[in-house]
Parts: structure tokens; C-alpha cells; sequence
């Protein structure tokens, strides 16, 4: 999208099934890239679904048919006929919504009167990777009330939309084989896997492990998709990234209950939780970018378009939780070890995606300087530091620049640069070597930081800590729904 940044006006959700989906993917996803209720130039306006993310090539559609769940007394039918209000319906519209997508990428708005266009460039169809996703919420208590257990619906690969119903009660699977595939979440499930897997990288990812596994033929079934995520996350292919992975010996795997339940009092997930914590300064550094850009009120840049900004945020949401877990930790120590009067950079990457760089200052202001000039002078200052990363790192191609003031610095603002080097040329690095020659980033060290997604424990981990933790959890999704 060319022009001037404008605001960005968004849905909040018709109903409060969709309300509460937005709330939870703003959470997840973050705002740039979550869109609640759009629409389709065509007839007077249609809705082309009930929220859709846009995420560099990803895509992920979201609808949300969810009714009453109905009482005839005939288990049979009430499922059939939930399954097809519900499931069935909202599975037409995501295939709907994908091909207006692939077809009109250009006719997308955010309003039903169509004057709005979609803030976000569209991959082309050759290029785009499609999630789709139906939320189906009604099923849960009949679901308990029939089966027992936690409500979830369960999962296996020989229920397609063309069979009978009746013959697969309160379960879905590959809901069209000759098409793409299509997850299903439920009034259990929603909360979990949204909240377990609150990144895009984490998100996508098992998305598409799961849809491998599913098509592969190695899926006897499942219990319900929170068996199915806690069995991913406890497993590891040779590059260290989670997977399905088949027991030697076996040609399938069948999840049944339990998997979950065992997941979230495990003393090493619930650690997990806890140094968690820190990753979320990451996030909330991206959400004070995003909320000037999508308002329209950036001081700097703002001639350049809202693509050009959400290019360099979106490098930032790329990765995953483990890595901003580390990105949070650099973050805090340099604001406690700086004072409110010093200046100071770190230079940040992992190994999992080593052609991104960020780099972070802290930049103090003189006392009286105009404010204006101060953050004319601290941009200057980071595209140079940026520069000098291209000599530190030579493999990095994108360089994220953020500067801000130290931590006791009266009143605070970010700046943000984005640095492809991709046509980086001879003079490039000549300017970049001579700023490095003169001391910028001269003393910094590389240091190799190890990090586990699980962190190991001592012997004398707090026993009470999982049951306080799975009562905390409860608490904050009930008051979520509320």
C-alpha cells in the first residue's frame, strides 16, 4: 500500500463469539496483522469472513459459525444437525473466503460499505500458504454429558464431510481430502491452543505439523486437539523442532486422554511458563509500534505508507516465544545496567533465524535539548549502529534498529529503522567498516547464550506450584470469556 500512513479503523466483532476470538488472535497475533469482519465488494457488501490474519506469505482464515447446540433427545441428529450449522457452514466460508483471496486480493475492505480497502499487501496465489481455521463453540457440555472427559471434540482422519454423521459422534477430522485442510477448534480447545501457541512462528508451525500428520496417514486419532498439542509439544525432530514423531517401530500413533492434563502440571512446563514471562516486553515493544501505525499518528516516516512499517515490525513478530524469551532478557538487563545518563547497544540473533539482526539502544538526552533534535540525532546514531551490524553479522540480511531512552529517563519514545542489505554494495561496507573502526560496536563480544524451551530444575522445584498454577490459569480464562 502506497500513500501516507492512514488510521487503520477495525472491526471489534459483530457477535461476542467473534468479539472474544479477536480479543484472543490481538493477543496472538498482535493487531497490524488481525482483521475481524471483512468484506467483498460484491452485491451490497458480503462478509468474507469473520477474521482473517495476514502475515507476510501466511494467511490465516478464521470463521466462526458457532450456534446452540440442539436437544431433540436424539443424540444422532442433534449432532448431525450441529455439525452442519456449525462445522459444515463455517467450512464453506473459509474455502469461499480463500477463493476471493486467491482471485481478488485487491477488492478486500474493512467496512461493509466497501470505502475501506485492506491495509495489507496480499501475496500473489503462487506464493500464498493458507490456514484455515473453524471455531465451533456449543458442543462442549453434550459433548461431557455423552463421553465424559474434558469436552473437547475428538479428532480422526477417516471423518469427512460426506460421511454420516451419526457415525462419528462429537468428532471431526479431514473435512474435505480434495481440498486443503481445515482445523477445527472448540470450546475447550480455542482458549488452549491460542494461548499455548501465542506467536505466528509457534501458531503456523503446528498448524502445519499437524495438517502433515493428518494427510500422511500416521493419525489413528485423538482425543481432542489439546492431547494432540501437548503430545507435538513434548516432541522434538533431530533440528530441534517440535513434530509428530512416530515411535520407531510404529507405522501410526493414536493419542488418547491424558497428554494434556500431564503437559500442564509437568514442573518443567510450568517453569516454562515463568520464564516466559519476560518474552511479552518483546511483544508489547511491537504493540507500541503497531498502535502508531495502524492510528496513523507515527512522527517519523509516516509519508512512506503503512507497508513499509509493518515490514520491519514484522520481522520482530516472526519469532517464536523461546527466542523473545532471550530478546526480553537482553532487553531488561541493559535498561537495569544503563544509567539514565549513558548510552549503550546490543546487537541481537539467534541461530534459528540468522539472516534477521536487531539492534537496541539506549540513548540519553542532554539536558535542554529540543526534543525534536534529540531523536533527529538518536536515528542518525542507529542507522549507523545498524550499519556496522552488516560487519558484525555479514550473514544477516535484515537489520531492525530500535532506540529509546534509558529506564529513569523522564517520558520515553521509540525510533525504528529497517536496514535490507540485500544490495549492500562495496561503498556500504567501506562506510560501514570506517564507523566500525572508529568504535562503534569495537568492544562488543559474541556471546553464545543456550537456551531450553523447558528449563532444567533443581531437586527442590515447589511441589504446590503445578496446582497453583492450573488454578491461575482457570481463573484468567474465565475471566477472559466474561
Amino acid at each position: 500500500m502506497m500513500g501516507a500512513v492512514t488510521e487503520v479503523i477495525r472491526s471489534e466483532g459483530l457477535t461476542p463469539s467473534e468479539r472474544y476470538l479477536k480479543r484472543l488472535c490481538d493477543r496472538s497475533f498482535l493487531t497490524l496483522w488481525s482483521y475481524p469482519n471483512l468484506y467483498l465488494n460484491k452485491g451490497k457488501g458480503q462478509e468474507l469472513c469473520d477474521l482473517l490474519v495476514v502475515f507476510g506469505r501466511h494467511v490465516i482464515i478464521f470463521s466462526d459459525k458457532s450456534c446452540k447446540y440442539p436437544n431433540t433427545g436424539k443424540p444422532e441428529l442433534d449432532w448431525s444437525r450441529w455439525f452442519r450449522r456449525s462445522v459444515s457452514a463455517s467450512a464453506d466460508q473459509v474455502f469461499g473466503a480463500e477463493r476471493w483471496i486467491r482471485l481478488h486480493p485487491d477488492r478486500i475492505f474493512l467496512d461493509p460499505k466497501c470505502t475501506q480497502r485492506f491495509p495489507l499487501a496480499l501475496p500473489s496465489d503462487e506464493n500464498l500458504i493458507v490456514h484455515r481455521v473453524v471455531v465451533a463453540l456449543g458442543a462442549a457440555e453434550r459433548c461431557r454429558q455423552f463421553f465424559g472427559g474434558s469436552g473437547s471434540l475428538m479428532i480422526s482422519p477417516l471423518c469427512h464431510l460426506g460421511e454420516r454423521r451419526d457415525a462419528f459422534l462429537f468428532t471431526v477430522g479431514d473435512l474435505s481430502p480434495d481440498r486443503g485442510y481445515v482445523h477445527v477448534l472448540d470450546d475447550v480447545t480455542l482458549d488452549i491452543v491460542l494461548g499455548e501457541l501465542d506467536t505466528i512462528a509457534d501458531f503456523v508451525s503446528y498448524l502445519t505439523a499437524k495438517e502433515r500428520l493428518v494427510r500422511s496417514g500416521k493419525l489413528v486419532g485423538a482425543a481432542g486437539e489439546e492431547e494432540l498439542l501437548a503430545y507435538y509439544l513434548r516432541n522434538l525432530d533431530p533440528n530441534n523442532e517440535h513434530e509428530f514423531n512416530v515411535p520407531e517401530g510404529a507405522t501410526a500413533i493414536s493419542i488418547d486422554e491424558g497428554f494434556w492434563t500431564d503437559l500442564e502440571t509437568n514442573p518443567q512446563y510450568l517453569a516454562k511458563k515463568r520464564v516466559n514471562e519476560v518474552s511479552y516486553v518483546w511483544d508489547n515493544l511491537i504493540e507500541a509500534f503497531n498502535k502508531n501505525i495502524a492510528a496513523g499518528t507515527l512522527v517519523r516516516g509516516a509519508e512512506l505508507g503503512l507497508q513499509a512499517h509493518e515490514e520491519a515490525v514484522r520481522l520482530m513478530a516472526g519469532e517464536p516465544r523461546t527466542a523473545r524469551r532471550l530478546f526480553g532478557q537482553s532487553i531488561m538487563e541493559k535498561m537495569r545496567t544503563t544509567r539514565p545518563d549513558g548510552e549503550s547497544t546490543r546487537l541481537m540473533g539467534t541461530r534459528q533465524r540468522p539472516t534477521v539482526g536487531y539492534v537496541f539502544m539506549l540513548v540519553p538526552r542532554e539536558t535542554g535539548e529540543d526534543y525534536n533534535s534529540y531523536r533527529d540525532k538518536r536515528v542518525m546514531k542507529l542507522e549507523a549502529y545498524c550499519r556496522v551490524a552488516k560487519v558484525k553479522l555479514p550473514q544477516v540480511l535484515d537489520i531492525v534498529g530500535v532506540a529509546t531512552e534509558p529506564g529513569g529517563s523522564h517520558g520515553s519514545s521509540e525510533d525504528m529503522i529497517y536496514m535490507d542489505t540485500r544490495t549492500w554494495t562495496a561503498e556500504d561496507e567501506d562506510l560501514a567498516k570506517e564507523l566500525h573502526e572508529s568504535g562503534l560496536l569495537k568492544t562488543t563480544r559474541d556471546i553464545e547464550v543456550k537456551t531450553y524451551e523447558f528449563p532444567r530444575l533443581s531437586a527442590s522445584a515447589d511441589p504446590d506450584a503445578a496446582r497453583r498454577e492450573r488454578n491461575r490459569r482457570k481463573k484468567a480464562r474465565q475471566n477472559a470469556k466474561r
